[in-house]
């Protein structure tokens, strides 16, 4: 999720913090229990079942290419609330629940964006998408960069929301984030500490909707379920780490539109990295040939959520053209 894309800094930095207890003791919640933007549907790829959403053929006379949303690390679909009705008037919209996250089933598997970034691509094959819009959050960028990477055929066009994958790592930090983040990690978490790491690290705008996503990330984290999650999340940092994409921003070659709100407090990594969000903004923009750069005044890493009429009408602009 975007709480936990580079959480090493968040967490360690919040851990402490206190907080009434709001929602833990509400008890439980299945993956199935998930809000989402529209009905739940379940496919099989590779043998994995996939949770997804569609919106079906867009008004008579949108002709626009087919959108895919793609969450970020310990995320789902009930991310993209504000995305969904605002693209679908243009463009067919879909989305789905990486493996290890939401409602999608948890194998034991790599996580890491090759891997998903293959699955990705055969969940497309599988619901007859020859081609699509990919929009990417976070990890769901890096994973969005590699399928452009490895089946360019299959992408019209990227937006990358706040990606990952933009800025590199040391060996030595490379190794203390994967040790930090052990496969268990993310079921130590407490309330409190979500809380902090929701309002000061991930969303810059909290509403509705963010205390809806932090019940949720409460009480999901007491059901047998998020051990699998907790195992994923490991994964995909170790994962990202691992498989870089930065070198690799100039082999793109479909149009591509980057947004980041200037107040992002998790890239850069504050403690690893340093330095400004524009700076990595502007390094991803000039390496990727022709890409466009939109900079959303005081929104933070969920971009899309912390300035939602913005980015829509930034992603509609860039798809109209």
């Amino acid at each position: 999720m975007n709480p936990y894309r580079n959480g090493t800094a968040a967490l360690m930095a919040l851990l402490g913090v206190g907080c009434t207890v709001k929602y833990a003791d509400l008890g439980p919640l299945a993956p199935e229990q998930l809000w989402t933007p529209l009905p739940v549907q379940h496919v099989e790829v590779e043998g994995i079942e996939v949770a997804w959403i569609d919106s079906g053929a867009p008004p008579r006379g949108s002709g626009g290419p087919p959108v895919v949303l793609v969450h970020g690390l310990s995320s789902y679909m009930g991310f993209w609330e504000h995305q969904v009705p605002a693209l679908a008037r243009e463009h067919r919209v879909l989305a789905l629940d990486l493996p290890g996250y939401g409602a999608s089933a948890r194998p034991d598997a790599p996580y890491t964006p090759p891997w998903y970034a293959e699955l990705l691509s055969r969940w497309m094959d599988t619901v007859g998408l020859e081609e699509a819009v990919i929009v990417g959050h976070s990890m769901g960028g890096q994973i969005a960069i590699t399928l452009a990477l490895t089946h360019p055929d299959q992408v019209d066009r990227l937006v990358l929301s706040a990606p990952a994958g933009l800025e590199t790592f040391s060996p030595g930090t490379a190794r203390f984030m994967k040790g930090y983040w052990h496969e268990a990690r993310a079921t130590e978490a407490r309330e409190h500490e979500l809380r902090t790491v929701f309002t000061q690290a991930v969303f810059n705008r909290t509403d509705e909707g963010v205390e809806r996503l932090l019940q949720e990330r409460v009480r999901l984290g007491q059901h047998p379920a998020f051990q699998g999650t907790s195992v994923a999340v490991s994964r995909s940092i170790a994962g990202m780490v691992d498989h870089p994409v930065a070198h690799r921003l100039g082999e793109l070659r479909v149009p591509t539109l980057l947004v980041f709100g200037t107040a992002d407090h998790m890239i850069p990594n504050p403690i690893f990295t340093g330095g400004t969000t524009r700076r990595i903004a502007e390094q991803g923009r000039d390496a990727i040939p022709g890409a466009e750069l939109v900079l959303l005044p005081g929104a933070g890493h969920t971009v899309h959520h912390d300035a939602p009429e913005a980015f829509n009408e930034a992603v509609l602009s860039f798809l109209r053209r």
